[in-house]
């Protein structure tokens, strides 16, 4: 009998190790001027985001002037999720004369109208060799928040300070940036792997992860993009060999119909779903009289994507012309930079007039 229950024992202590725990999702809303768009974005966010972390008061310029964001409140009481009001302090000079509770206040107002703040938080991308400093100052500004919990974001550069340990230990959270760290590059899964596994041994705190979902136009006109399908693939790597402490993810930022160089919504959902990514395109010939029709092409899938580079097209052709980005070569339009639609989005491409035309599937 002894033996059996040995058996039995072992049998149950064998194999795979527990799953991890499924990542939490937020996003940040970053806008500085609430359009109706956003606030719609707000209240239709995917249901898999948890939280929103809001940008609610600004310190930029060389002057620092204080600014603050005309936030849609009752967006956010609609949203029905936590949020987390952000203070962001431009620059890496220390922090004298400016105070967490300047977006306390916020934090404080907003749940006095029903908003369910959790807490608040401070982007400051401070000065590597100033951490000492910045601890100091969070150490002292945190005694004074009361029951609102503290987060602040952090840059990878951190982790080989001496002072990362007692700076980690002082706020209640860390979000930890991996996009925009090293220019000339926005994101690469590779490097924002080495990110977060130089992080988690330097601090053995858990932490958030923020992960990137724009593009950007540098000054020299270069264009650099968090492709859907890059992302994806981190995350992918996240869930099937997580690093030690990484709690979640926080994706920067909540896009919405009027920002096009944001991810749309329902590509959004589909990374943090893990569902396919594959673009689809379909083209249209939209009959606008006299023989004349009007060359449309619309995304269908759930992914915003590049739309064909060529369009072809068969039949009497008697003119084609092309708009947007497209030329007419012979029976095709073709694009050298072919335009970025948005999941749902359809654009007027070109127009053609014949008899008999039909398009090629791209």
């Amino acid at each position: 009998m002894g033996v059996l229950l040995l058996a039995l024992g072992l049998a149950c202590t064998r194999g795979d190790s527990p799953p991890p725990r499924a990542l939490v999702h937020e996003t940040y809303v970053w806008q500085r001027d609430w359009s109706p768009e956003l606030s719609q974005a707000v209240t239709e966010a995917p249901s898999e985001l948890g939280a929103l972390r809001v940008l609610a008061r600004e310190r930029s310029g060389p002057e620092r002037t204080p600014v603050d964001i005309a936030v849609d409140v009752a967006a956010l009481v609609r949203s029905g999720r936590e949020v987390v009001a952000v203070m962001r302090v431009d620059g890496t000079a220390p922090l004298e004369g400016i105070s967490l509770q300047e977006v306390a206040t916020h934090a404080r107002a907003w749940r006095a109208r029903g908003v369910r703040v959790r807490g608040i938080e401070l982007d400051h991308d401070c000065a590597t060799a100033a951490l000492p400093d910045y601890a100091d100052w969070l150490a002292r500004e945190r005694a004074a928040l009361g029951d609102l919990a503290l987060s602040i974001t952090a840059l990878p550069t951190w982790s080989a300070s001496p002072a990362i340990a007692r700076l980690a230990s002082i706020p209640d959270g860390i979000v930890l940036q991996v996009h925009a760290v090293r220019a000339p590059t926005l994101f690469t899964p590779e490097e924002a792997r080495g990110f977060i596994e130089a992080w988690s041994q330097a601090t053995g705190r858990p932490f958030l992860v923020a992960l990137p979902t724009y593009r950007v136009r540098l000054r020299d006109g270069t264009r650099l993009s968090a492709e859907p399908r890059e992302v994806a693939r981190f995350l992918a790597g996240l869930r099937e060999r997580p690093v030690e402490n990484v709690a979640g993810i926080v994706w920067f930022r909540l896009g919405h119909r009027g920002d096009p160089e944001a991810w749309s919504i329902p590509t959004l959902a589909a990374v943090v779903r893990g569902e396919s990514l594959s673009p689809r395109f379909v083209p249209r010939l939209v009959d606008v009289g006299g023989g004349t029709w009007d060359i449309v092409i619309e995304n269908t899938g759930r992914v915003d994507a590049d739309a064909p580079a060529r369009l072809s097209l068969s039949g009497n052709l008697e003119i084609l012309d092309g708009v947007g980005g497209y030329t007419a070569r012979g029976t095709s339009l073709v694009a050298r930079t072919p335009p970025r639609l948005r999941v749902g989005e359809r654009r007027v491409i070109g127009f053609v007039r014949g008899s008999e035309v039909t398009l090629a599937a791209p």
